[in-house]
C-alpha cells in the first residue's frame, strides 16, 4: 500500500470557509444553513474519488445551486445542476471527473458542502488513506467518523460492503486480460475467456469496474460466446457502439463480471501500470482462465494468452493435495505436492518442472524415469533442509503457509499444466481437490498424503455469541518498548455484544493444537458486554496459556465449553524489530490488520496499521 501524510488540514478548512469569489459567484456567509438532515456521508480519495452524500431527513431535499468544495475552496468547486434531488432517507453519489472536476488529495483534504444561499451545512476534514480506504460516518448521518477498508457507495455505511457481496456463479467464464492503460490510439479492453465445453450465451451479463453500478455495461442479447473461445470489448464514448463507456485507471482499477442474475462470475484489480511506465501493457491469465497473473508487454486482446499447454497433460495430470505446514525440523514432516493422473494412461513425467512462489528460477526438474500410472498419485516431498541430500528427486525448497503460497506444474517448455494457490493452512490440514482430479478445492482437517481425498474438511468458525479474538502480540521481545509491556505476548478477546459471557469451560489453544497445553478458562470467568479481557501468555505462566505464541508466524483458536471452534486468528511472521500485532481494524470486526500502534486491553479502533 502507498503510505501517505496528513498535512495541516485546519489551515486548510480555514481557506475553505474564506476564500474570495468573483462577482460571478456565490458568497460564502457565515452562519449555519437552514438545510437539515443533509450530510456528506462517506469520501474516497484513494483511487477513483467520490463523495456521497445522505439525506436522512423525512423530505425530499432540492440541491440546485448548491456547491461542493475541496481544500482549495471557490477556486475549485462543483455546482448542483438546477433540478437535482436527493430523496429523504437516500444517498448520491458524486464521482470525479463524470461530476465534480476537482481532485481530492489521498494524503489528507476538506470537503465542504454550502447550500444556494452561501451557507455551510456541513464540512468536514478527511485524513490520509490507503489505496481502497474511505472516510465514513461510523453509520448514516453519525457525529463520529471511521476509515473503511472498502467503500460502500450508495448504501449503508454499517454494511462495509459485507451487505452487497454477491453470490458467486458456477460458470467457467474468467475476465482474462485487461488493459487499462494503453498506448497511442488503443483504447482500454476487457477479454473474456469461456473455459467450458459448451457456448454460453452472456446476453444481460454485466461488466463493471470500480464504481460498479454507478459505471456499469450491460452486454447486449443475444451475445454469445465459444467453448473455449474469446470475446473482447474496448472502451467507446456514450452512444458510439455498444461497449462499456466508463473508463479503467492506469494507476490501478477494478474489473467485475456479474451474471444476469448480478451472481459473480469473476474479479480482478488491475495493477498500477502509470507509476511503472508501463504504457501499453496489458494484465493477464498466464494461461486462459489459469489461476496465476502476469504483466504482458505485447497484448494478446482477443487471442491465447500463452502457448497451449505441452504433451495434451491439461486436464489429465493434476496438482491434487499440498500441504504446506512443516516446519522442516524433521525428515518424518515435510511439506508435500500430490500429483494425480486421470487419464487412462501411465504418464512420463521426465523432463516436467515444477515450481512454487520463489519463480521458475527455482523451478525443479522431474528426473529421467518418473512415471505416474492411470488413476494413481505421487507425492513429492520438498526438503528445503536437505535430509535426503537428493536434490534430483526432491525439491531444494519448500512451501509457505501464508495465503501468497502458489504452486505450478508445466511441461520442459514451460507451458503450464496445472497451477494452484494456496490459503493459509494450520496444523495437520491440507489444501486439495474435494475427490481427486475434481475443480472444487477445499481445505482437509487431516492431510490424505498419498491416498484418496475426501475426508473431513477444516472445522467452520461458528460464533453466535459476539466474542472475538481482538488482538494478539507474538513478538515476545527481551526489552521493555510499550508502557504496558513486559516482555510477554498477549491475547485480547473483545465482548461486542450487549450481554455479560461466561467463559467456564472456554479454551485457548495454538496451532501446535497440544492438548497438554491447551488452555482453560476458570469457572466463573466472565466478559462484560463491549469489553475486553486479556490474557498474558508466557511458556511460564501459572495463571494463563503457557503455549507460547510463535514470533515466526502462530495461531490462536477459541472453543466454548463444548469444544465448538468458535473464533481463530492467524498472526503473521514478524521481524526482532517489528513491535507490532495484529487485530481486527475496529473492536470485533471482519478485517484483520498489522498494527504498528499495539493495543493492549484497549480499542483498536483508530490504532495505527502497517
Amino acid at each position: 500500500m502507498k503510505k501517505r501524510h496528513l498535512i495541516g488540514m485546519l489551515t486548510v478548512l480555514t481557506a475553505v470557509s474564506t476564500a474570495c469569489k468573483d462577482d460571478s459567484e456565490t458568497d460564502l456567509i457565515s452562519g449555519s444553513s437552514d438545510i437539515k438532515g443533509l450530510y456528506i456521508n462517506e469520501v474516497c480519495t484513494s483511487g477513483t474519488d467520490w463523495i456521497e452524500l445522505y439525506n436522512g431527513s423525512d423530505s425530499e431535499i432540492s440541491l440546485g445551486g448548491f456547491l461542493l468544495q475541496d481544500s482549495k475552496g471557490a477556486d475549485e468547486e462543483y455546482t448542483f445542476a438546477s433540478g437535482t434531488k436527493i430523496g429523504a432517507k437516500s444517498y448520491l453519489v458524486l464521482y470525479k471527473e463524470s461530476d465534480f472536476t476537482f481532485g481530492l488529495s489521498g494524503s489528507g483534504d476538506a470537503v465542504t458542502l454550502i447550500d444556494n444561499q452561501g451557507h455551510i451545512i456541513d464540512n468536514i476534514l478527511v485524513p490520509a488513506l490507503d489505496d481502497g480506504q474511505t472516510y465514513a460516518r461510523e453509520s448514516d448521518g453519525a457525529s463520529t467518523w471511521v476509515v473503511l477498508p472498502s467503500g460502500t457507495p450508495g448504501r449503508d455505511n454499517t454494511s462495509k460492503g459485507d451487505d452487497t457481496t454477491p453470490e458467486t456463479s458456477s460458470l467457467k467464464l474468467y475476465i482474462n486480460e485487461v488493459l487499462s492503460s494503453p498506448a497511442g490510439d488503443d483504447a482500454d479492453f476487457i477479454e473474456i475467456y469461456n473455459g467450458e465445453e459448451q457456448a454460453v450465451n452472456i446476453g444481460g451479463f454485466i461488466l463493471q469496474d470500480d464504481k460498479k453500478e454507478a459505471e456499469e455495461f450491460i452486454i447486449p442479447e443475444g451475445t454469445v460466446i465459444a467453448a473455449k473461445g474469446f470475446v473482447v470489448y474496448s472502451q467507446v464514448s456514450p452512444g458510439e457502439g455498444d461497449s462499456f463507456t466508463f473508463g479503467l485507471s492506469s494507476g490501478g482499477d477494478k474489473v467485475i463480471f456479474l451474471d444476469k442474475d448480478r451472481k459473480l462470475i469473476d474479479e480482478v484489480e488491475t495493477p498500477d501500470f502509470k507509476s511503472a511506465g508501463q504504457e501499453g501493457y496489458s494484465y493477464g491469465r498466464t494461461t486462459d482462465g489459469g489461476n496465476q497473473w502476469s504483466i504482458i508487454e505485447t497484448p494478446t486482446k482477443g487471442v491465447s494468452n500463452g502457448a497451449p499447454t505441452g504433451n495434451g497433460l491439461a486436464g489429465q495430470l493434476f496438482i491434487n493435495e499440498v500441504y504446506t505446514f512443516s516446519d522442516q525440523s524433521s525428515i518424518d514432516d515435510l511439506d508435500f505436492i500430490e500429483l494425480y493422473n486421470a487419464g487412462s494412461n501411465t504418464i512420463d513425467l521426465s523432463g516436467l518442472k515444477m515450481w512454487e512462489s520463489g519463480g521458475q528460477e527455482e523451478a525443479w526438474t522431474f528426473p529421467e524415469g518418473k512415471k505416474i500410472a492411470a488413476g494413481e498419485r505421487l507425492v513429492i516431498e520438498c526438503d528445503k533442509e536437505g535430509y535426503y541430500n537428493d536434490p534430483t528427486n526432491y525439491p531444494a525448497w519448500g512451501l509457505s503457509k501464508g495465503p501468497d503460497e502458489y504452486i505450478v506444474l508445466a511441461d520442459a517448455d514451460l507451458n503450464i499444466i496445472d497451477e494452484i494457490h494456496c490459503p493459509s493452512l494450520k496444523q495437520h490440514e491440507s489444501y486439495g481437490r474435494l475427490s481427486d482430479g475434481s475443480d472444487q478445492w477445499v481445505i482437509f482437517a487431516q492431510y490424505s498424503r498419498g491416498t484418496a481425498n475426501g475426508g473431513e474438511q477444516r472445522q467452520p468458525v461458528t460464533n453466535s455469541l459476539g466474542l472475538c479474538i481482538n488482538e494478539v502480540f507474538t513478538n515476545n521481545q527481551d526489552v521493555q518498548t510499550q508502557p504496558w509491556d513486559d516482555t510477554k505476548d498477549f491475547i485480547e478477546l473483545y465482548n461486542s455484544s450487549d450481554n455479560t459471557i461466561d467463559l467456564s469451560g472456554f479454551s485457548l489453544m495454538d496451532d501446535a493444537l497440544d492438548p497438554e497445553k491447551q488452555y482453560f478458562f476458570p469457572d466463573g470467568t466472565v466478559i462484560a458486554a463491549k469489553s475486553f479481557l486479556t490474557l498474558d501468555v508466557d511458556k511460564k505462566n501459572t495463571n494463563g496459556p503457557v503455549f507460547g505464541l510463535g514470533k515466526g508466524g502462530d495461531w490462536v483458536f477459541l472453543y466454548d465449553a463444548s469444544g465448538r471452534l468458535i473464533a481463530e486468528i492467524e498472526a503473521p511472521a514478524f521481524e526482532d524489530s517489528e513491535v507490532y500485532s495484529v487485530g481486527r481494524r475496529t473492536d470485533g470486526g471482519d478485517e484483520i490488520v498489522v498494527f504498528t500502534e499495539v493495543s493492549k486491553n484497549n480499542s483498536n479502533n483508530g490504532k495505527a496499521i502497517k
